[in-house]
């Protein structure tokens, strides 16, 4: 039994283990996502694009090279 005069015994804090920092998780988020963003835009525009399926001609017009042609008729349809 604890009797009046004694003190208590403080047990060190220990850091919680689920403690997250949403605010740093937002900006890196958010930064790697702009990131991304950016990077597929500037897929899109370059022109190292291969050709579409769709594409009926007989060339490639973003690389100037022949089709295969593996479709019935050729075209590379």
């Amino acid at each position: 039994m604890a009797t009046p005069t004694q003190a208590p015994t403080k047990v060190p804090q220990e850091p919680d283990p689920f403690y997250y920092d949403y605010d740093t998780v937002q900006t890196v988020g958010m930064t790697l996502a702009a990131i991304l963003f950016l990077l597929g835009i500037l897929l899109i525009i370059s022109k190292k694009v291969k050709c579409r399926k769709a594409d009926s001609s007989p060339t490639c017009k973003s690389c100037k090279s022949e089709l295969p042609s593996s479709a019935p008729g050729g075209g590379g349809v």
